[in-house]
């Protein structure tokens, strides 16, 4: 797994869920909620995915050449302005039903040889927040780095 290739790959498994074949799904890019085509999904349809930045988690492995396996922690918001989502012309999914759709996408899920799992917790609910239902699905991958041959 290229560490440039992790959000893209999260991106393609969830739009390959047939629950989450209508849902925007936004690659934060550092703005988070600033994100304008985060906010353009949310103000039109109610609802958006957002795959957040990849952060580094713990060491897996590491060998004495210098070769070493790290997880990687992939955070998948979840966000339900109710009023805009729910109504005609909404897309009309709620964020429980979409936190299930995404853990399904992501649970042991495959991206060529690479492979993604959820993480404990697999989800944290974060409730309402400026009126949109927030849920953030934990998800895990590994990254292996060989060093440069000398």
């Amino acid at each position: 797994m290229n560490l440039r290739d992790v959000q893209t790959n999260v991106k393609t498994l969830l739009q390959a869920h047939p629950g989450l074949a209508l849902a925007p799904i936004v690659l934060d890019d550092g703005a988070g909620e600033a994100n304008p085509q985060r906010t353009a999904a949310l103000k039109s349809l109610g609802f958006c995915l957002l795959v957040w930045r990849v952060e580094g988690g713990g060491m897996i492995d590491v060998s004495r050449t210098g070769a070493f396996v790290q997880e990687l922690t992939v955070f998948v918001f979840i966000e339900e302005a109710v009023p805009v989502c729910r109504k005609e012309g909404g897309l009309n999914l709620r964020h429980e039903d979409a936190t299930e759709y995404v853990m399904a996408a992501l649970s042991g899920a495959r991206v060529g040889p690479d492979r993604f799992t959820l993480d404990n917790p697999p989800f944290d609910n974060l409730g309402r927040i400026n009126g949109v239902n927030r849920v953030l699905v934990n998800a895990l991958a590994q990254l292996t780095i060989a060093p440069l041959s000398s």
